[in-house]
């Protein structure tokens, strides 16, 4: 496996374009070279993200901002670019997205998905979520939903997808790329409007307004007339 990193990240959400990483946890298989990091999201922490990693905001206190660990992080790769992850595209969204907000020169990943070779080798399974592969082998990982132990039993699961010794295709690098979303911000309407809602109906204060795209506001505006009713209102 030399050349190759597994890797994972922990994040605030799932979109690459508006959340932010809060741990990232590498393992070179080859040497048994470990990176791990928590990082400063400057932000606090959505109950749930708490609940499913057990990252506390009090644990990110005094973490590495982004930069800094993006610097460190590449500084560990030494030039590898083969990454190995368990839905690697999503990772990988979120490494790019650092890099290129942060000004790294960006290096041209592959990557190696255990979870779409697990697809194939194992359609016998329920699902391929990595605690469903971890239990299918045997395998341990005592902190699940942490990037490095989620890291490291991911190297353990490719070995043990590669024993099963069948196409072989499966297990090649391919390169991945990450295009942007591009979004466009909510319009002066549509503020204008969802003010006109949240104060008719009394929720200021429910729902937050600040940084919506114009895909979001409309589907804000649809929950909130569904749910609560028309208003009256004139733009």
């Amino acid at each position: 496996m030399k050349g190759i990193i597994a890797i994972d990240v922990e994040t605030t959400g799932i979109s690459p374009e508006k959340e932010r990483m809060i741990e990232i946890g590498a393992f070179r298989p080859e040497t048994g070279e470990i990176f791990r990091t928590l990082i400063h999201p400057g932000r606090p922490l959505p109950e749930k993200i708490t609940e499913l990693t057990g990252i506390t905001d009090e644990m990110l206190v005094g973490a590495p901002e982004e930069k800094e660990a993006i610097g460190a992080l590449l500084e560990f790769l030494h030039g590898d670019t083969v990454l190995l992850g368990h839905n690697i595209c999503f990772d990988h969204s979120f490494l790019v997205q650092a890099i290129r907000r942060c000004g790294f020169e960006e290096p041209e990943f592959a990557g190696i998905d255990t979870l779409k070779i697990s697809r194939v080798l194992c359609p016998e399974l329920p699902n391929k979520k990595l605690e469903t592969m971890v239990a299918h082998f045997g395998l341990t990982n005592e902190r699940a939903h942490r990037a490095f132990e989620d890291a490291r039993v991911t190297a353990e699961l490719y070995q043990c997808l590669k024993r099963m010794n069948r196409e072989p295709e499966l297990f090649e690098p391919v390169s991945l790329y990450y295009k942007s979303k591009k979004t466009e911000p909510m319009t002066p309407k549509q503020r204008s409007f969802l003010t006109a809602i949240l104060q008719y109906h009394q929720l200021e204060g429910q729902y937050s307004m600040e940084n919506l795209t114009k895909s979001e506001a409309s589907r804000l505006i649809d929950k909130l007339l569904l749910a609560y009713g028309r208003v009256p209102y004139r733009h």
